[in-house]
């Protein structure tokens, strides 16, 4: 066979040459396939033929460069499986030599900020595998420790660090179970909503933080009905909570909620004149986030309707909105307010008709003309409350001339059969009057 000859670019220089193979060979000197595969594990955005491109270090006893290149284009190498890519063997710790030391340093003023930036880093984004051994671990409590820096009354910097470790431990399922379903949730929660209640300035970090947990499904009607211990807004608050009228509360998880997004809505309307961002309109962004989760159950979603001003808010930031469909992402505070207005419309008539009104279908309007799913997603809200609408037209004329005439309960029932609404004899018998018919 003639022999194959194989081009190879070079560097643009000798000197970046040396430095991207320094960079990339300098704990090792042989190109190994478990190597390849750490790198794309650690970073898939840099390629296994960066390392060909830019010149391949000479493994020792001089193994050529063509056999390097058919050793990382193996099958074997190429088709296996990369492993759980936190599972990583040179960060493994030893979680109460580590942990134990900062919640001691936590304790005390002198230290607390240092052990606060410990305790970051090790829970931050790049070192994610450390969230759930750090908050499920019997041997400490972490939990415990950061919620005495993120009271009302500590150090604004301290707090603000704190919420955000909170933040990142409030991600992982495991570690929302054990916030929302432990002995952690009435100190936690609390100290949350009083954030809230004073209108401190790390209040978008706390909602941030409660958006997370909001996730549990099992939790949902817990949160939405929630009285904290300590927050006492009136004197009438009665000792148990009925789920049935949460809103009665003025203490509650949903009131506090309410109250903190109405008095921060005028500072979002000045954030979209000036095109700006505040810190009040990150909070108002997480709250909606936070509500759209809650509404994903029926009957969150009917209270909600029926009983606060979210969906009131929710047309007014659509309506007032100045900003371009491209920053219309996810979580965004446009993104929410429509996502949560279409899981409002699927909670039955009487949720629709409740949020029913001029300001919101001129939103909506707006916002249909607009291309893209968020487009869609209107058009399919006005589609609801028209259909609604036209129900409710067709019952209020059988119901006026059941009423005017002789005619008996069965005939309004077949007349409005005949119009195609979809109800049951108990609803006629609720809604018209008729059942001594």
């Amino acid at each position: 066979l003639p022999p194959i000859t194989l081009h190879i670019p070079k560097a643009r220089n000798q000197e970046e040459r040396n430095t991207k193979t320094k960079s990339r060979w300098a704990k090792t000197t042989t190109m190994k396939a478990d190597d390849d595969m750490t790198d794309l594990t650690d970073d898939f955005s840099g390629s296994r033929s960066d390392g060909i491109r830019d010149g391949a270090h000479p493994q020792k006893g001089g193994t050529s460069l063509l056999r390097q290149i058919l050793q990382a284009m193996n099958p074997a190498v190429c088709l296996a499986p990369c492993g759980n890519p936190l599972a990583d063997e040179d960060e493994a710790i030893d979680y109460d030599a580590t942990v134990i030391p900062i919640i001691k340093e936590l304790k005390s003023a002198k230290t607390r900020t240092l052990a606060l930036q410990k305790l970051f880093k090790l829970t931050d984004k790049e070192s994610q595998q450390h969230r759930v051994p750090v908050v499920c671990s019997a041997s400490f409590n972490v939990i415990e420790a950061l919620l005495r820096c993120i009271a009302p009354d500590a150090p604004a910097n301290d707090r603000r660090q704190a919420l955000l470790i909170l933040n990142n431990l409030c991600i992982p399922h495991e570690n929302k179970r054990h916030l929302l379903l432990g002995e952690a949730r009435d100190p936690l929660l609390t100290r949350i909503l009083l954030i809230f209640e004073r209108r401190l300035a790390e209040a978008h970090i706390a909602a941030a933080c409660l958006y997370n947990l909001s996730f549990l499904e099992e939790t949902k009607t817990m949160l939405i009905s929630y009285q904290p211990q300590g927050i006492n807004r009136t004197e009438s608050i009665r000792s148990s909570y009925s789920f049935q009228s949460p809103t009665s509360q003025e203490s509650s998880l949903l009131r506090i909620v309410e109250d903190m997004v109405v008095y921060f809505s005028p500072y979002m309307s000045k954030s979209y004149q000036k095109k700006i961002s505040t810190v009040e309109g990150a909070t108002i962004r997480w709250a909606m986030a936070l509500m759209r989760n809650l509404v994903t159950v029926h009957e969150n979603a009917a209270i909600v309707a029926s009983t606060t001003k979210f969906p009131a808010l929710a047309s007014q930031y659509l309506q007032e909105s100045t900003r371009n469909m491209e920053l219309w992402t996810i979580d965004s505070l446009e993104d929410s307010s429509l996502l949560f207005l279409l899981m409002l419309i699927q909670s039955g008539d009487d949720s629709v008709k409740a949020i029913d009104t001029q300001e919101l279908r001129a939103a909506l309007q707006k916002v249909s003309k607009l291309p893209g799913i968020h487009g869609v997603r209107a058009s399919v809200i006005l589609e609801r409350l028209d259909e609604v609408a036209e129900k409710e037209n067709n019952w209020a004329e059988v119901l006026a001339e059941a009423r005017g005439t002789t005619v008996n309960k069965a005939a309004a029932m077949m007349q409005l059969a005949a119009s195609k609404d979809e109800f049951s004899e108990a609803e006629f018998d609720g809604r018209s009057g008729l059942a001594s018919f």
